[in-house]
């Protein structure tokens, strides 16, 4: 009996450290693949400057990264903010550029269109930062998704 309980206490401790041996290399193989999808398949923003793995991408191929759902909505609501942004831009000029025209030439209305201009830029700005919150955060949950597999 002496010797069976010897035994029993030999299998016991080989066992723990067979598993305890292996523990940190499974451990450091799912830490090694989490670490590669990291660096394969994540994208990250710096400014309007998108990179993934080692490509860039643009704002418009960035469309394709996004599977149907929470990120593809939020995508082409960026899409759109960022359109009208630039939209509303291209009219501020506009406008600062006919109101310099028409206080040039001492016209009225050069004043009002100096306000209009100023306004548009001013929402065009807004249009565009809400247009990259909404970008940062599609990427924030599509990269979620891809490291942890949580939807």
């Amino acid at each position: 009996m002496h010797r069976s309980g010897f035994a029993i206490h030999l299998i016991l401790l080989t066992t723990s450290l067979l598993i305890g041996l292996s523990g940190p290399k499974v451990s450091a193989q799912s830490r090694d693949s989490l670490l590669t999808v990291y660096d394969t398949q994540t994208i990250h923003s710096f400014g309007s400057i998108y990179i993934k793995g080692s490509k860039r991408l643009t704002f418009r191929e960035l469309s394709g990264q996004f599977e149907q759902g929470v990120t593809k909505d939020l995508y082409e609501k960026s899409r759109k903010s960022l359109a009208l942004g630039r939209l509303l831009t291209v009219v501020s000029v506009a406008a600062l550029v006919s109101s310099a025209i028409l206080r040039k030439n001492q016209q009225t209305g050069g004043f009002a269109l100096l306000a209009v201009g100023v306004g548009f830029n001013i929402g065009s700005l807004g249009l565009r930062k809400k247009s990259t919150e909404l970008v940062d955060r599609a990427l924030w949950q599509r990269n979620k998704e891809i490291l942890f597999n949580v939807r």
